[in-house]
Formats: C-alpha cells, structure tokens, sequence
C-alpha cells in the first residue's frame, strides 16, 4: 500500500498562526472567528440556553452581532483533574488551554472549516461526541481539536466541516428521580444537550459551508455509547454514524429503579431526606455546585436512564444482532445510511486502574465512573471469584468452565494472569462483540475496524492497543509525538474518515448475507505488522479477537455473557 507522506501539509498548518476573520453567516450575521492559512475555526459558539443547571436546553435562536467565536467556551461541570485522568490513559500529554467551567453557559460547539468555505459549499460535516464514561471530557480539550482533520480534508481534495460540542456531564447531566421529574426536571439530560446541538447544526451549519443533510456524528466511548442511543429518534439526526469502542451495548440505559436508589443516597447524603418532597427538590437545585458534585461516590451509576421524554430504551446483543431479519424498533435504521464501527485491541485498559495511579477520592470517584469502571473487587484470588460468580449468574458450573477454558483462566496460575484474562473477556464481550452485532445490523452499509496498533508511550499500556488510542490517532493531534511507522496508522485513519463522511466507502463493506466479513485492521502486535494497513476478511489472526468469543457464544450466547460480566463488575 502506497501512503502519502503526512509532512508536508502537517509542517505547513503547524506553523502557521492564526488572525481574525469576519465570517459572513446568513442567519447568524456576523461570526468572528480565528483564520490561517488553510482552515477558520469559530468557537465557543452558545447552542442552547439553560434557565439553570438541572433546567433542559433551550435551542439558541438569537445572537449578538458580531458574534464573538475567537476563543473557547466554558466547559461543563466536571473534575478538573479529568483531562490529566485521559492524559493518563493515552499516556502522552498535550499543552492544554485556559479552560474555565459553568454551570449555564457551558453549552457551545467549535465548528472548524477549510478556510475557502462558504455558504454555498454544501460540505460533508463531522460531529465529534467526546467520551468520559458520562463524567469528563470537553471540546476545549486538545486531543479533539479538530483543525488538523479539516486540514488534511482539505489537504486530500475532500473537504468536510469538523464540529465538536460539549454536554452536561454527571450529575447535572445523568442525575433522576420521579421527584425530580415532578417537579419538571427531566432525565438526561446530557442526552437532550446532545441532541439540541445536533437540531442547532441542522440548523444553521449551512451558513458556514455545511451540508445539513451530510452529517457524520463521531462517537468515542461513552460519545460512541450516545451516538448509538440517538438512533431511537424518530426525527433524523445524522446520515452517517461512526463508533469507536462504545455502543448502547456496552453501557446500557440504567433502570429506573436503579437510578431512583441513587438518587436517594445523594440526597440523604446531603441531608435532604427528612423534607418534603418539594422542598427537597428545592433545596438540590439550589445546593453549591461542589457541595452536589462531592456527594457522588465511587459506584454511583450516573448515566442515561430507560424512558424520560427521549423514551430511551434497552436493546439485547440478540436483538441488535438479528435486526437484518427481524422486527427491531430502532428508527435510525430507516435514516442513517451507513456506519463505521470498531474498537481497540484493549478496550478493556478501561476496565483497569494501573499499580502506580493515585488520586484524591474526587478523582477516585471519576475513575471508578469512567465505564463503571473499575472491576469491583480485590485481584487477589479472583480465579476462584470469578468462577463462582459466572456460576451463580449463568446457572451452571459447566457454563462458567466453558468462559474458564477459553479464555485460559485456571486455579493455579498467577492472580495477574488471571485477571488478564478476565479483560481478554471482558474486551470480546463488552467491547468487540457490539461491534460485530452492530455491524451486522447494518449489513452491506457498515464498515468495521480493528485498531490494534499498539501505544508507543511509557506506561502501564505500553505495547497494548488500549482504550481511547484510536481517537487520539484519528484527529492527528499526537502526530509528531510519533514514529514514522505509526504516523502512516494515524494519517490513513484519518482519511478513512473522511472518505466514509464523504460518502465513499473506505474499505469493503461488512455484508453478512454473501460471507463477506470485511474488517480494516490498523497496525498489529505481530512482529513486522505495526504500522501497516490492510483490509481482511472474516474470522483472521490479523483481528486478534474474534474466533474466541464466537465459539464460545455458540454454546453460551451473548446475552447470557454479558448478564453474567455485568453480574461480576457489580460485585457479585
């Protein structure tokens, strides 16, 4: 395969600084926003109101002229030491802007266009949904600055419009009660933040060069697990879905009665519990910010949660897996065209907090919530725990020795073998198998990928292709912190992308009818495969992952696997 070098048009955008612009928009007037040679970005722009921080976002309809769009909005609500917790897991840090927090004002994007864009250009447009588990993340953060994309859009004579948006995280984001409700608060609300900004750049996008109707919405993580939830709109939303090591899959919407003991246990720990109930709603909503936000512990599930005015619901592995066939209620399938799907070899680094980290137990609290996250339990003899836990929740000693053998996980190895195996698990079925289902629910319009190109950074994930890898390979904000090998990963990444959002097909599409279960693998751990790019087919050692799950879930199926690794993270 032949690559185009990245460093010529890289060295030209790194250099180059950015001056003010005066963007013409129709609707909006004029936007002020920040030009070089190649690109404009305008940032900061407010999408939606909010009347206060657990109200619901109102769609922005009026601006001030000129629109000041030169530097960064607040970000939402959220640990200030989050950025340093992602930093830890792609394990190479960036320099990192002033970034101020609100509670009302956090609802902007950043729209990012090739410098000649104008309101008629009708572009493919990209929409990037940061993960974070539902508790970090921004679009201020550097490593989902989306300038050096665009760029190489540009650079590649496939232009597009990069937008990336933040989303009321945590409590105020994810935070319900039927209290809450009745008093006119309603349920994730990070979800309709989502999609008010979507209807926004629907909306207005055109002005700055977009095309409406070509929108791609880019999903990493709990961003990958959002994007699947909006295909329950009945409205459309998007033409095209990429997810990166997230579906509704892996974190499904929490029960209601789940969500209600959660909520009970930060209002008594707040001592809100002897109040009436209107008076309790009352006294939250006008409770310090950080007073809230540090009632929240490790293992509090804060995330979307079934029904609420988006009717978010659950889906089985089964369900999703047999959409091509049978009767699903999952109304994108009718309008979103295609999607391009995958995970990292390792997602499952997720799931695992390294010997040497340490934190504060506000940052404690946020590890522990990042997936939900942490395995929850000692390592030490978790051979026998884990045995005993499949056990209980499968029903059958033989069942649990089946996952026991394939994933070769016996009594008498080291703890820490053990546990490696257990992730090897817990990345097949959490990750890797929504991946192959979700594909197959698209069939013929899906294009799937494995990233297995391994971290080339100091620290606990060295060698391994960890969770969060994928995304700081694809916005090419990492580049020169890269050998060459792996630059060609992230430059080929990146115009994969931009090939499937400008709707040509990257690679070979997965069609599960005709046998052909085409996959992008980008790089590998075999000696003399990192750095490389090929497209294989089916079940192949290049994939690193497959032929293990599938077998197993042949005699115990899917849906059963992932009740019982629920069962186990949770304790039991």
């Amino acid at each position: 395969m032949a690559y185009l070098s990245l460093r010529p048009w890289y060295r030209r955008y790194k250099y180059i600084m950015a001056s003010v612009v005066d963007f013409h928009h129709p609707s909006l007037g004029v936007v002020r926003g920040l030009a070089s040679a190649s690109i404009n970005q305008f940032l900061g722009i407010q999408y939606a109101t909010l009347a206060g921080k657990w109200d619901p976002p109102i769609l922005s309809e009026k601006v001030t002229t000129p629109l000041d769009a030169t530097k960064l909005g607040p970000t939402t609500v959220s640990p200030p030491n989050g950025i340093e917790i992602e930093f830890g897991q792609i394990q190479k840090a960036l320099p990192v802007p002033d970034l101020q927090q609100s509670e009302t004002e956090c609802l902007n994007l950043n729209i990012t266009t090739p410098a000649d864009a104008t309101p008629g250009s009708n572009l493919p447009v990209i929409v990037f949904l940061h993960g974070g588990g539902f508790a970090i993340g921004s679009n201020a953060w550097p490593q989902y600055d989306l300038k050096r994309i665009v760029a190489l859009s540009a650079a590649e004579k496939r232009p597009v419009i990069g937008v990336n948006i933040n989303y009321r995280l945590g409590i105020f984001g994810f935070l319900t009660s039927q209290e809450l409700e009745s008093q006119g608060y309603q349920s994730n609300n990070g979800l309709h933040d989502q999609r008010t900004a979507l209807l926004w750049i629907r909306k207005n996008i055109s002005g700055f060069g977009g095309d409406p109707e070509q929108i791609t919405i880019v999903g990493e993580s709990a961003g990958g697990v959002s994007a699947t939830h909006h295909l329950q709109s009945e409205v459309p939303l998007f033409k095209r879905l990429i997810s990166m090591g997230g579906t509704n899959l892996l974190m499904p919407p929490l029960p209601q009665q789940v969500a209600e003991s959660t909520y009970k246990a930060i209002v008594d720990r707040l001592g809100l519990g002897a109040l009436s109930l209107s008076e309790r709603v009352k006294a939250l909503v006008q409770i310090d910010t950080e007073k809230i936000v540090t009632a929240v512990r490790p293992g509090d599930p804060v995330m979307p949660t079934l029904g609420g005015a988006l009717n978010l619901k659950g889906y089985t592995y089964t369900e999703i897996h047999q959409g091509t066939a049978g009767q699903l209620d999952l109304p994108g399938r009718t309008w979103c065209q295609e999607i391009m799907i995958g995970d990292c070899q390792f997602d499952a680094s997720s799931l695992e907090v390294p010997n040497d980290y340490s934190a504060d137990s506000y940052g404690t609290t946020l590890q522990a919530s990042i997936l939900t996250l942490m395995i929850n339990r000692s390592t030490e003899g978790i051979a026998v725990a884990f045995r005993q836990s499949l056990t209980r929740s499968l029903g059958s000693s033989e069942k649990a020795d089946r996952v026991l053998s394939a994933y070769g996980i016996t009594e008498d190895i080291p703890d820490s073998d053990t546990f490696s195996g257990i992730l090897k698990f817990a990345n097949d079925i959490a990750f890797f198998v929504p991946v192959f289902n979700y594909a197959h629910c698209w069939s013929g319009q899906a294009f799937m990928y494995q990233f297995n190109e391994p971290n080339v950074w100091d620290g606990p994930w060295k060698g391994r292709a960890n969770h969060i890898l994928d995304v700081a390979y694809l916005f090419q904000n990492y580049n020169e912190h890269l050998p060459e090998p792996q630059r060609r990963v992230a430059v080929q990444f990146g115009k994969d992308l931009i090939a499937f959002a400008s709707g040509h097909a990257p690679w070979a599409a997965f069609k599960w009818e005709t046998g052909d279960l085409y996959s992008r693998v980008y790089g590998g751990r075999v000696p003399g495969t990192s750095g490389t790019i090929i497209t294989v087919q089916g079940p192949e050692p290049r994939t690193e992952r497959s032929k293990t799950i599938f077998d197993l879930a042949a005699i115990v199926p899917a849906d059963e696997l992932s009740r019982a690794w629920g069962s186990f993270m949770a304790g039991f």
